[in-house]
């Protein structure tokens, strides 16, 4: 373990990591050039005082299991714990985190990162610690420190008062982008945050997804949804909020080695032509094609119905076509009006927001049109903000 020094020579604002030596270790376990490289974000990440990272991409890249080696790295050469979190509690029980270290166990890494004092990891209690294994399998010596822990952003209140590691300086939240999303979550993941990291300048924060939706509701939270909405894979920026806060967010292209691979993977199983299908075969936004608003005479019957969310306008315009009957057009908008209702998931701080779809002959109105399919969409960026939408508030859930 390195000699430990600290941030200003202050110990509670945290260790002050030699990040090239770190770099310098991970170089050497020699990891498969079809998978995911993080050096290169987090060096920039050093280089800018950047203390959260956002990456996204398809899956089978190796994303999370190199950023626990870059933890388990820091936690041989620092002490350093890694947390590992997830958004429910079932997410870190055994049977759905238990082989979390697998890809690791099989390529050996541990062995080589401890110069063989230890060569495999176990599980237990929601924590995993370096261990030794004999030819058997059987575990013949362990680290009593645990240098991974699992926690979930759902317990964050039940361990307000009683969580205090001076040493959780690398926190993971994995599959951010996931099936649901509970009411006030980022604000809970927030105070996660803090009752981990407490004052410590030393921490990085790292936010990992497997599913590409981008309008989801934590870029908004972020304050980086225009720049997401934006980016192609393979880019990165550094954005900083208004506040001063530093976001490294990178769409991660796959290595050249794996695209090749995937490339034939592509013609052998994939090859149809659903534009849904891009998350899986390739590496841009999965995006769907949306029925266009149709030529015709129409009058309009209401146009005052407004979806905010991600911090972008639609208006959803009621209408009567001359051939298919009464449907809703949707446009992308700039404002809305003192008479304007508008559907939001975001806290009810306007008396004109309606939580989701309303409530009475507006809500059936809409469940009608959108179960018969009689929405039409200017664009299909409309039509994908649409469905974000109604994807989102399907998820939100009570713990």
């Amino acid at each position: 373990m390195q000699s430990l020094t600290y941030i200003d020579n202050n110990l509670q604002l945290g260790i002050a990591y030699d990040w090239d030596m770190i770099f310098k270790a991970y170089k050497a376990l020699n990891c498969p050039d079809d998978v995911y490289n993080p050096v290169p974000a987090l060096r920039s990440m050093v280089e800018n005082n950047t203390k959260w990272y956002i990456g996204m991409s398809k899956r089978r890249i190796g994303k999370t299991t190199n950023f626990l080696l870059i933890g388990a790295l820091l936690f041989w050469n620092y002490g350093t714990r890694t947390y590992y979190i997830r958004q429910r509690d079932d997410m870190i029980a055994p049977k759905n985190a238990g082989k979390l270290f697998d890809t690791i166990n099989a390529n050996g890494y541990i062995d080589k990162i401890t110069d063989g004092l230890y060569n495999s990891v176990k599980y237990n209690a929601k924590q995993w610690y370096f261990v030794k294994r004999n030819e058997n399998g059987d575990i013949i010596d362990e680290n009593p420190v645990p240098f991974c822990v699992m926690q979930s952003i759902q317990s964050a209140e039940d361990v307000k008062s009683v969580l205090n590691d001076p040493f959780g300086d690398w926190l993971i939240y994995d599959e951010f982008i996931g099936s649901s999303v509970y009411p006030n979550e980022f604000v809970d993941f927030f105070n996660l945050i803090s009752t981990i990291k407490r004052l410590r300048q030393s921490a990085t924060i790292c936010l990992l997804a497997n599913t590409i939706d981008m309008y989801h509701i934590y870029f908004k939270e972020f304050c980086i949804a225009d720049n997401v909405q934006k980016m192609r894979a393979g880019e990165k920026a550094i954005i900083t909020t208004e506040i001063g806060t530093k976001v490294f967010v990178e769409r991660i292209e796959q290595p050249a080695a794996a695209k090749r691979q995937d490339e034939i993977d592509k013609v052998l199983y994939y090859g149809f032509p659903n534009p849904k299908l891009g998350a899986i075969t390739g590496d841009e936004w999965a995006v769907g094609c949306f029925q266009h608003i149709p030529d015709g005479d129409f009058k309009t019957v209401f146009q005052k119905l407004y979806i905010k969310y991600s911090n972008k306008l639609v208006r959803l315009d009621v209408v009567s076509h001359e051939t298919l009957d009464l449907c809703v057009f949707a446009h992308w908008a700039t404002y809305t009006y003192d008479d304007s209702i508008i559907l939001t998931a975001d806290d009810r701080t306007d008396p004109r927001y309606k939580f989701k779809t309303g409530r009475g002959r507006l809500d059936q109105l809409l469940r009608r049109l959108f179960n018969e399919n009689r929405v039409y969409y200017a664009t299909n960026d409309v039509g994908m903000f649409v469905e974000s939408y109604f994807g989102y508030i399907r998820k939100i859930r009570m713990y």
